[in-house]
């Protein structure tokens, strides 16, 4: 039973650690690059990570667009 409730708290943290946002205010795409909501790329990049601000999203290791 102990390994079981492990497992299910396992599951659910690691489904919250990879939730994105539908709608996020700065997307950092697979190549590490921050871009804002309204940015000529943000509609364009399909594998992000979601952040708040581009502050959280450059102090995850992220860059801004050349």
């Amino acid at each position: 039973m102990n390994k079981i409730w492990l497992l299910l708290v396992l599951l659910f943290f690691y489904s919250c650690d990879n939730y994105q946002s539908l709608d996020p205010n700065v997307k950092k795409s697979s190549s590490g690059i921050c871009h804002k909501k309204g940015s000529q790329y943000y509609q364009q990049t399909e594998k992000y990570l979601s952040f708040n601000t581009i502050r959280e999203c450059l102090d995850s290791g992220g860059r801004l667009p050349r």
